[in-house]
């Protein structure tokens, strides 16, 4: 028996085509996790990007403040009177132009003088800063074309939550023109505008437009009542504060709780005598108008 060798020829092509796929395969899965790779490190960017924005966005959301101005005709005793009833120990600012604060300070003035004045209000929780407040008062008698202007240009550093700052639509010679005309029967208009800037914790400043126009003292149109613009602030804005009245500081020695119980009883007292028809006399009268502007406010 013969040992017979049996020579097998090597199939090159077959290795080299095995071993180009495999290198074919291995370069096509590095690069699939290379493009998986990059795919979902670009997703996780976007989301983060996307999740950042929407922090942001949420953070504006929750400091952003919409103050709301509100027309009011009363005396500024009328105003004293509310914050001690209502038992609101919240800053109320009073602010005024070049004319100062005689209308306030002057007791007499404080309780006779029923005026249009602007309540501008921060209902929120949230503070603002840097607030400008400037306004601009046009009064017109209808009859002759002469014109009465007053503007105010005021500042404040702040303010807080639930606090809120005063202005008068009119100075002393508007009003006392406004009356005389009221008496004579002349028609006239009365353009009021006022904007509010302030900047929030979010660093965005505001801007907010009130305009109205008052015609004969009755007819009231607002024209504009809403936020004009809002900006991202790159810097603080710089501004210098004005001087103003604090109407706390004008009740600041009154017994509030005898105070509010001293007018129920004057209203339920009202309320008893109307049920009976009861015609107060002259003498009367002048008795419950001088309860009403007594010393307590004094």
């Amino acid at each position: 028996m013969t040992n017979d060798i049996i020579y097998v020829a090597t199939d090159w092509w077959g290795f080299g085509a095995t071993l180009v796929a495999g290198v074919l395969t291995a370069i096509a899965t590095m690069a699939a996790v290379i493009y998986t790779n990059s795919r979902t490190k670009k997703q996780l960017e976007e989301q983060e990007i996307k999740f950042e924005n929407e922090r942001k966005e949420e953070f504006k959301r929750s400091k952003y403040v919409v103050i709301k101005p509100m027309l009011l005709l009363t005396s500024f005793t009328g105003v004293l009177d509310k914050l001690i009833v209502q038992n609101d120990y919240s800053r109320t600012l009073l602010f005024s132009g070049v004319d100062g604060f005689d209308f306030f300070d002057d007791v007499e003035k404080r309780s006779i003088q029923r005026c249009r004045m602007l309540l501008i209000e921060n209902k929120t929780d949230v503070n603002i800063s840097e607030v400008k407040i400037s306004t601009n008062t046009t009064l017109r008698n209808m009859n002759t074309d002469k014109l009465w202007v007053y503007s105010t240009d005021n500042s404040a550093n702040f303010l807080r939550g639930h606090e809120s700052i005063i202005i008068r639509i009119a100075d002393q010679t508007q009003y006392d023109q406004i009356l005389l005309m009221n008496a004579d029967k002349i028609p006239s208009t009365l353009n009021f505008e006022c904007r509010v800037e302030y900047s929030t914790l979010a660093d965005q400043r505001i801007t907010y437009i009130y305009e109205i126009e008052i015609c004969n003292d009755r007819r009231i149109e607002v024209k504009k009542d809403g936020i004009e613009n809002v900006v991202d602030l790159s810097q603080k804005v710089v501004i210098t504060p004005t001087i103003f009245r604090n109407l706390q500081d004008a009740i600041s020695g009154i017994d509030r709780i005898e105070y509010s119980w001293e007018k129920m009883g004057q209203a339920q007292m009202r309320g008893f005598l109307s049920q009976y028809n009861f015609q107060p006399t002259e003498q009367d009268q002048t008795l419950n108008h001088e309860s009403d502007t007594d010393t307590t406010l004094q």
